[in-house]
């Protein structure tokens, strides 16, 4: 049969031709955390009364073509972000300016650390949580009083996310398992929420350490 053109009716009393398999629901053909044979299962039930889902995002395994297309989404709205922040301080002074810092620092969002955020938490560098404005030049610090960017990342922060990163692969790593072994898939979303929580504390601790060194240490503070 050619491409493009019309196949030809079938014969009267032939069989029915089956339709096409429905495309799925998921573009990037992940794979599922929760198998659908646990969802079609006495647990199923279970687990949807506690707002759960075969086909939400939290059950979908990123894979290469899903996390790509995640960052890219987010890259667009952080650069939307960046134009009406500097919309905004511009309105408050003229001529300053300020830059994204991102909380949890660049190094863990590189090789294994980062495939673990984007893969078992859903977390990616660009999402709000994970990024604060802080005053591009010295003017704008002293005269908007908003704590300096370091220009760079911060060696504290750097270490400490490390550190926290390897116990919470530790923590997901034994949720999976034992979920693989006893289909508790409740726990290991709780476990999951929990530590996805975590790291958003964590870069939060990292913002207001920022904001309170330069109140510390900033012009109101140096003149206290």
């Amino acid at each position: 049969m050619s491409f493009g053109k019309k196949p030809p009716s079938a014969p009267p009393g032939s069989a029915p031709v089956a339709s096409p398999a429905p495309a799925p629901r998921d573009p990037y053909g992940r794979r599922k955390v929760i198998p659908d044979e646990v969802w079609d299962g006495p647990k199923g039930k279970f687990l949807r009364e506690l707002g759960l889902s075969p086909d939400d995002e939290s059950n979908l395994i990123p894979n290469e073509a899903s996390i790509a297309a995640r960052i890219e989404e987010g890259r667009a709205r952080h650069e939307e972000r960046n134009a009406l922040a500097q919309r905004s301080i511009e309105t408050r002074l003229a001529g300053a300016r300020v830059r994204p810092f991102f909380l949890i620092p660049d190094p863990c969002w590189n090789g294994a650390t980062g495939l673990f955020l984007m893969t078992s938490l859903d977390l990616y560098p660009y999402d709000d949580w994970n990024v604060m404005y802080l005053a591009a030049d010295e003017r704008t610090a002293l005269v908007a009083d908003i704590a300096m960017h370091p220009n760079g990342n911060v060696p504290a922060f750097v270490e400490a996310a490390a550190k926290f990163m390897v116990r919470a692969q530790e923590q997901m790593t034994k949720a999976h398992e034992a979920a693989t072994i006893t289909h508790d898939f409740a726990t290991y979303q709780t476990t999951r929420d929990d530590v996805q929580m975590r790291v958003k504390a964590l870069a939060m601790q990292f913002s207001r350490t920022l904001i309170e060194a330069w109140e510390k240490n900033g012009p109101a503070g140096r003149g206290r």
